[in-house]
């Protein structure tokens, strides 16, 4: 009888478990530390917000038990519950790091389960760090796998039903699964997998607790593995698996490329420079171009036309009548007459232009009314990888200067400094803690691969 062929799930548990964990490349250690920066940023900037406070409310023990995990800024809770908290707070800015390998935003699934398991583990800084690493690599697999946007097609959030096989991957990987037991682990984990995107329709807040769940129930379907509990071996590539089941097209093979430790999907991660949907930051780029080589003035300004990829469409304009009038700061963030208004009229987009004082601002308003949005379809070429935005600006005295931008700021092809990143963590810790504070926890995530994990945690 001939040997069974390993499944998906069963050769990809292979490989990170036999991998030489003392080969990583060190320039990917080192970006995985920005990574848990950028994300320890995020989460602290984003824990005084309504919706993560709602969180907490929900989600954090009512029996004065308060677990092993911590929630930022100064709680505690058990391990999923934490990473359900911190998962929250980290998307709730719109800020956090975004794979377009991937197809969305790691770090709000995978670090926040990672390091809720870390603490739980009290697990060496740089086990933490690999964790993370595999955590990405699995999540670019999955999105390698499906096609992302035939999934935004079907209602799914890829950062969520992607997210939470790399986040079962980390905490597995923190836990010292088996093989057998991670490949349970994925199989659970495709039952759990969900998030849906009607909320891009009225701009309601459920988004934000898309990758709290996928860290949530990550975490859970690898501990469901480590007790022995079986998953489906074909969960990917099964005729009911998760592919077949969330995306047409899908190409399972790919899953298995280059598992040879070539490359790894987490050197691909950007840093987001805007606290905006992905999709408004060409066109942000492009404007903030034009005005600086052009010297345009707001009061200049007669006409913004705007083309973006048919893939933005359904996130940043359509429906257009709440475009051109979002309710709250999440219609806001995913606007994109608001944010190229924003741009255009104070020369930058940051957490200072999402208020909701500038949501009725008149004069924002009158900006936002000069431009126009379309999705001619000449820039969908560009695409699946490279989210391009097309601007022309008129200005009064008939001038018309147009800018395209497709490499995006903060993406690996136009990478953010080591100092901007660096100052963009300390613009967000600081909307909650000092910045003394901040810069002891800045120290702390460069030094990872030498300390507790735990010594990290204990500062937030």
């Amino acid at each position: 009888m001939a040997p069974a062929i390993p499944s998906i799930s069963e050769q990809i548990a292979a490989y990170y478990l036999n991998a030489d964990q003392n080969a990583i490349p060190e320039n990917v250690i080192y970006h995985a530390k920005e990574c848990i920066l950028d994300f320890i940023g995020c989460a602290i900037g984003g824990s005084d917000l309504e919706t993560t406070q709602i969180a907490k409310k929900v989600m954090l023990p009512k029996d004065g038990h308060p677990g092993e995990a911590s929630v930022v800024v100064g709680l505690s809770a058990p391990a999923d519950k934490a990473a359900f908290i911190n998962g929250a707070a980290c998307h709730g800015l719109e800020m956090d790091d975004s794979s377009t390998p991937g197809g969305g935003h790691p770090a709000s699934v995978i670090i926040s389960a990672a390091i809720a398991a870390a603490e739980e583990e009290n697990a060496d800084g740089i086990e933490l760090i690999r964790a993370i690493i595999w955590g990405y690599d699995m999540m670019c697999r999955v999105s390698a796998g499906a096609i992302p946007d035939n999934c935004f097609e079907r209602g799914w959030h890829p950062t969520a039903i992607f997210g939470i096989f790399g986040a079962t991957v980390a905490v597995g990987y923190l836990k010292k699964l088996n093989a057998e037991q991670l490949k349970n682990a994925l199989g659970v984990a495709g039952g759990f997998a969900a998030g849906n995107l009607e909320c891009y329709a009225d701009n309601s807040y459920t988004k934000r607790l898309n990758p709290a769940h996928a860290a949530d129930r990550g975490y859970t379907a690898a501990a469901f593995g480590k007790y022995g509990y079986s998953g489906p071996r074909w969960i990917f590539e099964g005729a009911h698996g998760f592919l077949h089941a969330y995306s047409d097209n899908y190409t399972p093979e790919r899953m298995l490329d280059n598992l040879d430790y070539s490359d790894y999907g987490l050197i691909y991660t950007a840093f987001k420079p805007y606290p905006s949907c992905r999709y408004t930051h060409a066109p942000i780029d492009s404007v903030l171009k034009i005005k600086k080589e052009h010297g345009v003035k707001p009061e200049d300004i007669e006409k913004i036309t705007v083309d973006v990829v048919s893939m933005a469409v359904r996130a940043v304009i359509e429906p257009r009548e709440l475009k051109y009038n979002p309710n709250n700061i999440p219609g806001a963030q995913f606007s994109l007459p608001y944010t190229v208004a924003c741009a255009a009229l104070y020369d930058r987009v940051s957490i200072k232009e999402f208020t909701e004082e500038l949501l009725h601002d008149k004069e924002l308003k009158a900006m936002m009314d000069k431009v126009e949005m379309d999705s001619t379809g000449k820039l969908d070429h560009f695409l699946p990888l490279i989210f391009a935005g097309e601007v022309t600006i008129k200005t009064k005295d008939g001038n018309e200067y147009t800018e395209l931008t497709t490499e995006i700021k903060g993406d690996p092809e136009v990478p953010i400094t080591g100092e901007d990143l660096k100052e963009k963590f300390l613009s967000l810790a600081t909307l909650n803690i000092s910045e003394a504070e901040a810069l002891k926890i800045y120290d702390a995530v460069f030094d990872l691969d030498k300390i507790k994990v735990k010594e990290l945690t204990a500062l937030y």
